[in-house]
């Protein structure tokens, strides 16, 4: 209940902040562009209505991430190693965020939620009255005797391509025509003004109410109707309605002038004599609603200037795509964690120079065995740097020790996702099964979704707020399995090159070894006869070793740049991933399929 509470608060916001964007855009285009036709700007406005129901009803919003990114962690973690720092963590992790009172928690979402009925039903109430009031006035109504005036109207309504002509009636309650009724409309006409209107002043009144009923406006109008009572409190949302009503007077207005052969004076003449007048409920009237309308629609009499058709059609299509369809504001798809940097492989000894090999029998040759040392210093510096290069990264140090630990210890079970260590988020998941765990939770989340799941089944644990759910729905588990399918491979695939480049990095560390160890060992050779030989067959092998290593580092660096793309890819799949998820949550809790979990 609570979350259904939500999402209907939710909607509300996000369809009334849309609503208020649709609403700027309409007004901007119809001001800067005063030659539209009434009728374009009769269906913009009607779009507005459109999206304020849609965005209520709707259950999959369009997503823009247009938001800040989270922090997703690109590599996966160990199973055990959570387990560890299960068991390590504190008692009072879960005391860290104590439970609110339920009164706090849903109280004021259930207030505002119930205004907002009350609203709605007040609407309705003064609809129904208004509704009551307009078939009274019908059934006080007497049919139309004048045989002349029945046979106008009926040529009239087959010249606009009606089926059938509505039903006229008589009334002395009124002061223009109105036409009443989307299910059987009856057109009313006044009985105490009738007789002094001219037979052309009636034509054109009569050609008025048959227009509204060739455009099917009693049907069109329910929608704007029904967003005022919906969105009782959105001044913009009812400015939006009262503009579609005076739009659709005035596209019915040119086209009684674009087809009848009287002037736009004439036809200016009659508004003026049918003066202002209340609008029905579910009706229209010929009478303008205000002064203010009566004004505008005078005014619209003056535009002769044709505006483009395709070009109308065009403003009608972009509104129609970029407006109406739902939108949500989610966070943008997490920027990929850095690649790995490869470990830096030491520098290569320098070959000894000529001058330094001396013959055998020459006695002064003794003074070049310090060389040695020297270049196990260069070595030993090499060495050091490249320690403080793994320092300076300890964060890929431990994912890829703890990658280690989850391949030697067996367990087969990868936990993927966003697992936040000390904070516990607002909404949470935690989906197990089929040798992964995909994550959006805290440690404590994770604890309490292995407790909840309980028989290690796959299934789909929940949390909104204080409330769990656990969802075992096959067909919803095989989706969610499918959609972090990508991620999981991914995953595995950057932990296989980690391992590869540990290994190189261990084959890298143990040849330079060997080549220290080689020129340190030149240091206790005793014959200075066989040194020259020494040294060359030395210098042979660091030559090779050299090469070896620096094919080696390549290796290193493109396995890193591999690995770097597999982040990226990784990354847009768990954002697509947790996309699904929320979805599919939302489905599953509005159609009864997940289980409540006890407090």
């Amino acid at each position: 209940m609570d979350n259904m509470i939500a999402e209907m608060l939710a909607r509300l916001g996000w369809t009334s902040v849309q609503s208020l964007l649709l609403v700027a855009l309409v007004w901007a285009v119809c001001r800067a562009l005063p030659a539209l036709p009434a009728a374009t700007r009769c269906r913009l406005w009607w779009l507005v209505a459109a999206q304020a129901v849609l965005g209520l009803v709707w259950s999959s919003p369009l997503e823009l991430a247009v938001l800040p990114a989270p922090v997703v962690y690109g590599a996966p973690l160990a199973l055990p190693a959570v387990q560890g720092a299960l068991t390590l963590a504190p008692a009072a992790l879960d005391a860290a965020s104590p439970a609110a009172p339920p009164s706090a928690l849903w109280s004021w979402p259930a207030l505002l939620l119930a205004a907002w009925a009350a609203g709605v039903l007040l609407m309705l109430l003064h609809t129904l009255r208004q509704y009551r009031h307009s078939r009274a006035l019908v059934r006080s109504a007497v049919d139309c005797t004048d045989a002349t005036l029945q046979q106008a109207l009926q040529l009239a309504a087959e010249a606009h391509g009606l089926r059938h002509a509505p039903r006229l009636k008589m009334s002395a309650q009124i002061h223009s025509p109105q036409l009443i009724g989307p299910w059987h409309p009856v057109l009313l006409l006044p009985a105490r003004e009738l007789p002094a209107m001219s037979a052309d002043a009636l034509d054109m009144a009569l050609t008025h109410e048959l227009v509204h009923l060739q455009r099917r406006d009693l049907w069109w109008g329910l929608l704007p109707a029904l967003a005022q009572h919906l969105f009782f409190f959105h001044p913009l949302v009812h400015l939006a309605g009262r503009e579609y009503s005076l739009a659709r007077e005035e596209a019915c207005d040119g086209a009684v002038v674009a087809g009848h052969g009287h002037c736009r004076h004439d036809y200016g003449r009659l508004l003026l004599q049918l003066g202002v007048a209340p609008r029905p409920a579910l009706g229209v009237a010929s009478a303008s609603p205000n002064f203010r309308s009566l004004k505008r629609r005078l005014l619209s009499l003056q535009h002769t200037r044709r505006f483009p058709r395709v070009a109308a059609l065009a403003i009608t299509a972009v509104f129609v795509l970029v407006g109406v369809a739902p939108l949500r504001l989610v966070a943008a798809v997490p920027s990929p964690p850095p690649a790995p940097r490869a470990p830096v492989p030491p520098a290569p000894p320098a070959p000894p120079r000529a001058s330094a090999v001396l013959p055998a029998p020459a006695a002064p040759a003794a003074p070049a065995a310090p060389a040695a040392p020297a270049r196990a210093a260069e070595v030993a510096e090499v060495a050091e740097a490249a320690d403080a290069a793994d320092a300076a990264e300890p964060d890929a140090h431990e994912e890829h020790e703890e990658h280690e630990e989850h391949a030697d210890s067996g367990d087969g079970m990868v936990t993927h996702g966003r697992l936040d260590l000390s904070r516990q988020p607002a909404q949470a998941f935690v989906l197990m099964g089929n040798g992964d765990n995909f994550v959006d939770a805290s440690l404590a989340d994770l604890k309490q979704a292995r407790r909840d799941a309980g028989d290690g089944d796959p299934a789909l644990w929940v949390r909104r707020g204080h409330q769990r759910y656990l969802i075992r729905d096959r067909a919803v588990l095989q989706q969610l399995s499918q959609a972090y399918a990508e991620v999981g491979v991914l995953g595995t695939r950057q932990g296989q090159i980690g391992e590869r480049q540990g290994a190189l990095g261990e084959r890298i560390a143990a040849m330079s070894v060997d080549v220290t160890a080689d020129v340190m060992a030149s240091v206790d050779v005793a014959e200075i006869a066989n040194r020259a030989a020494q040294q060359a067959r030395q210098d042979a092998r660091r030559a090779v070793d050299d090469r070896e290593i620096a094919r080696i580092a390549r290796q290193q660096a493109e396995l890193g740049k591999e690995q770097a793309r597999l982040a990226r890819l990784q990354a847009v799949a768990s954002a697509r991933a947790a996309r699904e998820v929320r979805v599919a949550i939302d489905q599953a809790l509005s159609s009864g399929k997940a289980q409540r979990m006890g407090d």
